[in-house]
């Protein structure tokens, strides 16, 4: 797992939403997604359409989507009251050794 960028991601993400205030969740939109299902991020997710986002949840479901391996990068956004999640998915071959 790359720590540095998790840690980066989450500073980064703290940094963005220090001044925002808490909201309800109407939509979560997931961009970047190539051979990961939606089901997958949605699984994994703990928040949910409803739910009231904050700060110390948005980073809980950073730290969540980072735990399943399969991205190498998340970001969390809001428009509105839509939740977004950009994320890059790790690739399915890491090296090839002949």
């Amino acid at each position: 797992m790359n720590y540095p960028r998790l840690l980066l991601s989450i500073l980064l993400l703290n940094a963005s939403m220090a001044q925002a205030a808490s909201f309800r969740i109407a939509d979560i939109r997931v961009n970047g997604l190539q051979r990961v299902s939606a089901g997958s991020v949605f699984g994994a997710l703990p928040l949910n359409v409803g739910d009231e986002a904050d700060d110390r949840r948005l980073v809980e479901s950073t730290r969540s989507l980072f735990k399943t391996g399969f991205f190498q990068d998340i970001q969390l956004n809001r428009d509105g009251n839509v939740l977004i999640i950009n994320v890059v998915e790790r690739p399915s071959v890491s090296s090839i050794e002949i």
